[in-house]
């Protein structure tokens, strides 16, 4: 998976607080929330959303009552909530860890050893 990618399970998880969702609804809110840098293809969303499901931290079911083929649409379980509590503390660690890097780069930069745009 690309390294854009590595967060996807928590913004899937994240979307899914606000209700059920078919993946191509939830691809569209991703591409709308996340900078177009991610380039995310629906592939990935849908092999992401499968694996979530293995795991129990989604479920699904198959809805026909709609016009048009059936769409599997996606709700957060129990266990997706506690999955996405651990996702924040894994991407507030990620976060420190970032802020202290740009910290010290931006140090270097004012020092001038290193230019910003090089």
């Amino acid at each position: 998976m690309q390294k854009q990618n590595r967060h996807l399970p928590a913004f899937l998880l994240l979307l899914l607080l606000d209700g059920e969702a078919h993946g191509g609804t939830l691809w569209s809110k991703l591409k709308s929330l996340l900078p177009e840098q991610w380039n995310i293809d629906s592939g990935a969303v849908y092999r992401t959303l499968r694996d979530l499901e293995e795991r129990g931290a989604v479920s699904s079911q198959w809805m026909t009552e709609e016009s048009g083929p059936a769409k599997r649409v996606y709700a957060i379980t129990q266990k997706g909530l506690e999955e996405l509590y651990e996702w924040r503390k894994d991407i507030l660690m990620r976060k420190q860890s970032l802020d202290i890097f740009l910290s010290r780069f931006d140090e270097h930069v004012r020092s001038g050893r290193l230019h910003e745009d090089a």
